[in-house]
């Protein structure tokens, strides 16, 4: 009687026991290093964005580090095992040296970055060398 109660359970209710994993977002190549630039370049790079985990993730926006780096992530819901395009653009006008910007995905639900990818180099003013 016991073992029937328990087929019976099982059949009807599957997710029982199971555990879920949420969202886990993952990019192979979070950091685009775009070398020596000068100060009229504008750099465009796609990272590839999947989720590995067991629900959707919805994004609300991508945030940057600063006004010179823009970010979209298209489609703006990852489904699990689906992919995104985040394609981050960055402009070196009126940059100098050492550079290095960030874009973190802000969820729907969340004010915490799930990921945060980096676009870094090295600009130089006119007159320097190579």
């Amino acid at each position: 009687m016991k073992f029937t109660g328990l087929l019976i359970l099982v059949l009807l209710f599957p997710m029982v026991g199971t555990s879920v994993e949420g969202i886990r977002l993952v990019c192979d190549k979070p950091v685009y290093d775009f070398g020596r630039v000068d100060q009229s370049a504008v750099i465009t790079n796609v990272f590839m964005v999947r989720n590995e985990g067991d629900l959707t993730y919805v994004n609300k926006y991508v945030q940057t580090s600063c006004g010179c780096t823009r970010g979209r992530l298209r489609p703006r819901m990852i489904g699990p095992g689906e992919t995104a395009k985040l394609t981050a653009v960055y402009k070196a006008v009126r940059r100098k040296g050492t550079q290095k910007k960030s874009l973190k995905l802000i969820p729907l639900n969340s004010n915490e970055p799930t990921l945060v990818f980096y676009m870094e180099g090295f600009v130089e003013t006119t007159g320097e060398s190579r």
